[in-house]
């Protein structure tokens, strides 16, 4: 990561305090929200008014501004109103589109070394392509074609579990959600639920309500101080978390609720906190409504795209769970759980009412998919490697026990996954167990990019009982160790000039069958230069050689010569993945 860990734990905090709030309580739409009691006629005191009330009707006061015209007949004219709501939300989409175009530059990852271990460290976008396709495919498919707006679901690395929406459309969710998930239709409702905010339009009634408060009050006989302290209050909160955001995990978005499913006990911890005295604390259930309607159009969808429902439940479980294991995990946002558990009781009664219909049990609803264990296996190892070096060990555990329940041959995850086992093993049979994974890492790296396999089973051997076999073999391993670790860093050397995402390319061609070949800097160029000597020879003439034959046809002075690649087993294995 690009920030340490407690300064990342830190933004995240501001950031998903603000963003919860950004839309903590924005809801667009003329027609009446099922559940919610209708607006008070106009006139009524704001004291007799509940926060849903005041704030449906402070929303049809604004869209009346906004939608009304000025003049007759042919020189009617959009209201002064309008234009400076129109004029304020494009310059809110400027600034996320630039936005955008930093997160879209931000995709980074390098190689790390510590002591015996060799890792790659993910920040910004996560630079892995078939999962970042597959991600966005999920999204797409659970848009219905009428919405009239696009979409972009886009995946950030990070451990800690978050999403934010911009007004533009885009979408992004870190690996820390992801990997909290079992199922595709778990993940297609969290970014259903995203993409609910930027359907209903929350951004542009924030800025109208904002703008329209002092009028509503005049026009309402109401006290105007009063009225616009509780509009600003949610803008001000924003525009903090924008500057305390910059370099963070998340960076200076003002955007949507950081685990949106989870946003609304977010937004009503933080306001309870902050405004919750006199009647500014009417201020704290306006979330309530746009929360819940984002609730409903995304339950809406993932039945629309026959994904499984039931699976809806379970993620509010798994966000609570992961809370309860470890506190860094949710940052707060179980601050108040009753609503939580509102809302979870909401999604109950709506499966409940599917289920009901005599269609339902007919509907060939999907929960998983191959595409998704694909997604699913590498978020997980990537995942789990950075919550390790956090020390979120529970999540780093859980994270790699299911990589490697899928990704059996990959040596990265079943290497860190010894590492896990090892570190919180309480007794030797726990030792003995991480001890086998970390043999079928050394194994399965035919790539040698997990070499500290067999220095942690060497230490495993150093005892005062160790038999003479023992010793032997430990010696054995200690002396390749230190040859890879130094073929290894030969090979690293020459990484300034290889692709950032080299070992997500070799990921692939494992996925393909091909689990030896090592990318080679100095032979690819001493090759092509080979090529080249060989056509001048030839009088130009194009020749169709590859370029291992034309090195062989040259005089091996001329050439620059490189060691072999870096050693390592390389069993037979058909395929890299199981699936579950």
């Amino acid at each position: 990561m690009n920030i340490t860990g407690k300064a990342a734990l830190a933004s995240v905090l501001v950031v998903s305090l603000v963003s919860a709030q950004n839309l903590g309580g924005l809801l667009v739409g003329k027609k009446p929200v099922p559940g919610v009691p209708p607006a008070a006629k106009p006139g009524a005191p704001m004291s007799d008014k509940s926060a849903e009330d005041l704030y449906l009707d402070m929303k049809d006061f604004a869209e009346g501004l906004y939608n009304k015209q000025t003049g007759a007949g042919d020189i009617k004219q959009d209201s002064d109103f309008k234009r400076r709501v129109d004029t304020e939300y494009e310059k809110l989409k400027r600034k996320d589109a630039e936005l955008a175009y930093s997160v879209n530059l931000s995709a980074h990852s390098e190689v790390k070394r510590v002591m015996e271990d060799r890792f790659r460290v993910f920040s910004g976008l996560y630079d892995n392509l078939l999962v970042q396709d597959l991600l966005n495919r999920t999204g797409q498919s659970i848009i219905p074609p009428d919405t009239g707006r696009l979409y972009a679901f886009k995946l950030k690395a990070d451990p800690i579990p978050g999403a934010e929406t911009l007004s533009t459309g885009t979408i992004y969710i870190t690996t820390g959600l992801v990997a909290l998930l079992k199922t595709k239709a778990q993940l297609a409702y969290i970014l259903a639920h995203e993409a609910a905010h930027v359907y209903h339009n929350d951004y542009r009634t924030e800025i109208m309500l904002n703008l329209a408060s002092e009028e509503y009050a005049k026009e309402r006989g109401e006290n105007v101080e009063s009225i616009t302290r509780k509009v600003s209050m949610i803008s001000s909160l924003v525009g903090m978390g924008v500057g305390a955001g910059v370099g963070g995990a998340f960076g200076n978005a003002a955007t949507g609720a950081v685990l949106g499913l989870a946003g609304g006990a977010v937004a009503g911890m933080i306001t309870s906190a902050i405004v919750d005295r006199g009647e500014a604390a009417s201020v704290k259930d306006w979330n309530r409504i746009q929360e819940d309607e984002a609730d409903r159009t995304a339950f809406e969808w993932v039945m629309r795209a026959n994904l499984d429902v039931t699976e809806i439940p379970t993620v509010y479980k798994a966000l609570k769970d992961a809370g309860d294991r470890d506190q860094r995990v949710t940052l707060g946002f179980l601050g108040r759980s009753n609503r939580v558990r509102e809302r979870a009781k909401k999604i109950d009664e709506m499966v409940v009412i599917e289920k009901g219909k005599a269609e339902f049990g007919k509907k060939p609803f999907v929960r998983n998919d191959p595409d998704f264990d694909i997604l699913l296996a590498e978020v997980k190892r990537d995942n789990g490697i950075l919550a390790f070096e956090y020390d979120m060990l529970d999540v780093a555990r859980e994270n790699l026990r299911d990589a490697v329940a899928i990704k059996t041959t990959d040596p990265t995850a079943l290497y860190f996954y010894a590492r896990i086992l090892k570190e919180t093993a309480h007794s030797d049979q726990e030792r003995a167990e991480a001890d086998t994974f970390f043999r079928r890492a050394a194994d399965s790296d035919a790539r040698n990019l997990n070499y500290g396999a067999k220095l942690h089973r060497a230490v495993a051997m150093l005892k005062p009982d160790a038999t003479s076999a023992e010793k032997t073999e430990a010696v054995g391993l200690l002396k390749s160790y230190l040859e890879d670790y130094y073929l290894s860093s030969m090979q690293d050397s020459q990484r300034a000039s290889y692709p950032p995402h080299l070992e997500t390319i070799y990921d692939f061609m494992s996925r393909l069958g091909e689990f030896v070949y090592v990318l080679d800097g100095k032979k690819v160029a001493a090759d092509r230069e080979a090529a080249a000597l060989l056509a001048q020879k030839a009088g130009g003439a194009v020749i169709d050689v590859k370029p291992d034959e034309a090195a062989a046809k040259v005089q091996p002075a001329k050439l620059n010569k490189t060691p072999a690649p870096p050693r390592g087993a390389t069993p037979a294995r058909p395929n890299d993945d199981k699936k579950k």
